[in-house]
């Protein structure tokens, strides 16, 4: 699945999950479903920490909340979230 990023230079893979979603030296990019695409430079990034994620009621426990310095935020539902979670904070 990687063959079909668009790397930028300089750019590689370090990290990929089944849940089409690629940690790269320079950013998170996540694909939900044909459309969703949502690409995360680590040098935007404020913060990241544990969260849950579900419909009305949130309890499911596979979710990361990515801050941007901006003030948006986003919350992503993925696999080995601590592994996630600690790789993020690495790279900001």
């Amino acid at each position: 699945m990687a063959d079909a990023l668009e790397l930028h230079e300089g750019e590689v893979v370090e990290k990929e999950f089944k849940s089409d979603y690629w940690l790269t030296n320079q950013r998170i990019v996540f694909r939900g479903g044909f459309a969703t695409i949502l690409e995360i430079p680590y040098a935007d990034i404020e913060s990241v920490q544990l969260c849950n994620v579900g419909g009305l009621v949130q309890i499911i426990p596979t979710g990361i909340k990515v801050t941007l310095k901006s003030g948006k935020s986003y919350k992503l539902s993925v696999t080995k979230r601590k592994e996630i979670l600690a790789f993020i904070q690495e790279k900001i």
